[in-house]
């Protein structure tokens, strides 16, 4: 009776049990690298809608005849006058939670107001609202302002060095607002806006000074694929975003943004978003694309 392998039969065994090694490790590897792929889709999935969630309640919220399409070399177009998808979208934000807290109304009594002396009443505004920061729009004849929108990148609302002939300087008294501006409105409107900042959203790709802006980049993976909002600027009074070259502050809104697109459809605008992952270990990449519309 034979007590021990043979050498041949060793070797068997070996290249047997090596060839069960490598078909086990490729699919656990595949296993993993499906895990990886659903792991990412559902969390770019959720990154994605929770980005165009928050621009969509920023862009509620927008003075709707000030959104453009800007690309850094002053290249500005309104929003409805898009012709090619610009890498910047930039807009004048509403004083929503001075609203929300009844500090004015965004109201005119038309006749208690006073047209020679630019003194406009309204009821309950907060006089310690601080004019020096903030500008009035007119809401427009048709309340969207779809009248003066064709005007945004025209001198309108300051934009990169333009007039800003349609948002005016106030003081604020006791129920009472009085404009200020040496350009006067043409026509005074029930219905106002007030803004004391401007927006901007962009990826890090296309803009070119984000040294300007107080943030530590080397925080992120990839500056270039990283979605920012800039705000707390004022185009009304000459300023630009930091990334710009101007002022303000910036917060990132998401990393792995390989594209972001605003488009006006019917008087909505429509956000579109990109968003890629590599899977490490593998040569797989997720990629999805996410819309939304804004009214």
């Amino acid at each position: 009776m034979r007590g021990a392998f043979t050498l041949i039969e060793m070797i068997f065994v070996i290249v047997i049990a090596a060839v069960l090694s490598v078909g086990s490790f490729k699919a656990m590897q595949a296993l993993f690298v499906r895990s990886a792929q659903a792991k990412a889709v559902g969390d770019l999935t959720l990154r994605s809608q929770i980005v165009l969630d928050q621009l969509n309640a920023l862009l509620y919220n927008r003075v709707p005849n000030s959104v453009i399409g800007y690309t850094p070399g002053d290249i500005c177009e309104p929003i409805a006058q898009l012709s090619v998808s610009r890498p910047v979208l930039e807009w004048l934000g509403t004083m929503d939670d001075d609203l929300l807290q009844r500090r004015y109304d965004g109201f005119v009594n038309m006749g208690e107001s006073n047209r020679t002396t630019a003194t406009l009443a309204t009821p309950h505004i907060d006089a310690t609202l601080n004019a020096a920061t903030l500008n009035l729009i007119f809401s427009g004849s048709l309340d969207d302002g779809s009248d003066e929108s064709f005007s945004a990148c025209g001198g309108a609302f300051g934009w990169h060095g333009q007039q800003s002939r349609l948002s005016f300087d106030v003081a604020i008294g006791t129920d009472t607002i009085r404009i200020t501006d040496t350009v006067q409105p043409q026509f005074i409107y029930e219905k106002f806006y007030l803004s004391d900042t401007a927006y901007a959203v962009a990826r890090g790709a296309d803009v070119s000074n984000l040294n300007n802006c107080s943030y530590d980049t080397s925080l992120l993976k990839d500056v270039a694929n990283t979605l920012f909002l800039f705000y707390n600027y004022r185009p009304f009074q000459g300023e630009t975003f930091c990334a710009d070259g101007g002022v303000g502050n910036v917060v990132v809104l998401a990393e792995d943004v390989s594209a972001f697109r605003a488009e006006n459809v019917n008087d909505a605008i429509v956000l579109s978003i990109d968003m890629n992952r590599s899977i490490r270990g593998s040569h797989a990449t997720v990629h999805i694309t996410k819309q939304k519309a804004v009214f």
